[in-house]
């Protein structure tokens, strides 16, 4: 038996090498271009901050984010085929699907460091603790003064100086490793997430970028993924341990793996007819995968193949067709990391003095959503402006 199952270890292994050396051909335009990468990031931001006002109206579909839940599950899925879908379907998809957006940009993170690091030497001259510093630094300069006026709105609508501590914490972006920690404001626990990122980038998939080590280019992100994924196999029914889990690195090593992959690898080139049934079956794919706890748990391998289709395909069909869809998509973009950090702003006091009244989804909630996503462009907008007049 032991026998048997090296030589099927063996097998897998020169299959996996097979594969990769013909990818390995796969470089130039079958990457991402700049103006993709960033329509890539206005689907994300647009799923995230749609999501994070949509799920807290009452009458929404629950999502599974951080845990898995299968009545919420099953809930989704009966309102999508049993006949129920209403006037509220787009709030009711955002509410349940919008926070697959959080893949896409960990996609892109890593997407990104290999073509600015593994492209050159710049970082075989730069070392560990120069590279962690400069870009934990990044981030807190991007989330310092957002953190504090939403903190600022969290205290004036409603919430509590206790946890004030809290508050410091997570504003250190380490809070995600103490069990426990208070997730407020809500959003600020990606910021964590990518520090533990860089940490693993610099430490474990960066030191084999080299060609000269192809084996251990494409095989240490592999490794990461099933040591991020193992765990999580047989976590579904402890909530508590899977929630912290989810809130570190497990929850961001398959994308952004993924997107180190791809950008060492490539794409093949695949006509439009492809691209289009890859981005349209991608989307009831992700529904099944999400009635399963074991499924779930890849749901941001559909949301990625299908985002990444999308974007492939819209881009060969110029026109007005790709004015309407892909500008606004790429303008949300430029601005995505801005609208993360101040979307919250808007969101409380709209929830604490109207949203949290309302006994179940109402028409006039679409006005309420027009009026936040209005004041959290204008937000973004003004952010951007002082940020780099700071910088």
């Amino acid at each position: 038996m032991l026998t048997l199952c090296v030589l099927s270890l063996e097998k897998y292994y020169y299959f996996c090498t097979l594969i990769i050396e013909k990818m390995e051909i796969l470089k130039g335009d079958k990457l991402l271009s700049s103006a993709q990468c960033q329509v890539l990031r206005g689907i994300a931001i647009m799923g995230i901050f749609l999501h994070n006002f949509c799920h807290l109206l009452r009458g929404s579909n629950e999502e599974n984010e951080f845990e898995f839940i299968a009545e919420r599950a099953q809930n989704m899925w009966h309102y999508w085929t049993g006949g129920s879908i209403d006037v509220f379907f787009p709030i009711q998809f955002l509410a349940f699907f919008g926070h697959y957006g959080v893949p896409i940009f960990l996609f892109l993170s890593g997407y990104g460091l290999v073509l600015k690091y593994e492209r050159g030497d710049a970082l075989s001259r730069q070392g560990v603790w120069r590279f962690l510093g400069s870009h934990w630094l990044k981030l807190f300069k991007l989330m310092i003064l957002g953190f504090v006026l939403t903190v600022v709105t969290f205290l004036a609508f409603g919430s509590s100086w206790r946890g004030w501590i809290d508050y410091l914490i997570q504003a250190t972006m380490l809070s995600n490793l103490i069990p426990d920690y208070s997730c407020t404001p809500p959003p600020y626990w990606f910021f964590g997430v990518m520090v533990e990122m860089y940490v693993i980038y610099r430490l474990l998939i960066f030191p084999f970028y080299d060609k000269r080590q192809s084996k251990w280019r494409w095989l240490v992100p592999l490794l990461l993924i099933v040591l991020a994924w193992l765990p999580q196999v047989f976590m579904e029914h402890h909530h508590h341990m899977l929630i912290y889990v989810r809130h570190n690195a497990a929850i961001a090593v398959l994308p952004f793996c993924l997107g180190v992959l791809m950008a060492r690898y490539g794409l093949p080139r695949l006509p439009r007819w492809t691209l289009a049934v890859v981005a349209v079956v991608s989307l009831p794919l992700l529904a099944v995968f999400s009635l399963n706890y074991q499924l779930w748990l890849w749901t941001p391998v559909l949301v990625l193949t299908g985002s990444v289709a999308f974007v492939k395909f819209m881009e060969s069909c110029r026109g007005v067709c790709y004015k309407v869809v892909m500008s606004p998509l790429r303008y949300l973009g430029v601005l995505s990391s801005m609208i993360f950090v101040v979307h919250s702003i808007p969101r409380i006091p709209m929830y604490r003095l109207v949203l949290k009244a309302h006994s179940g989804l109402m028409l006039i909630d679409y006005a309420w959503l027009a009026l936040y996503v209005v004041l959290t462009l204008i937000l973004a907008w003004c952010y951007k402006k002082c940020i780099m007049r700071k910088a």
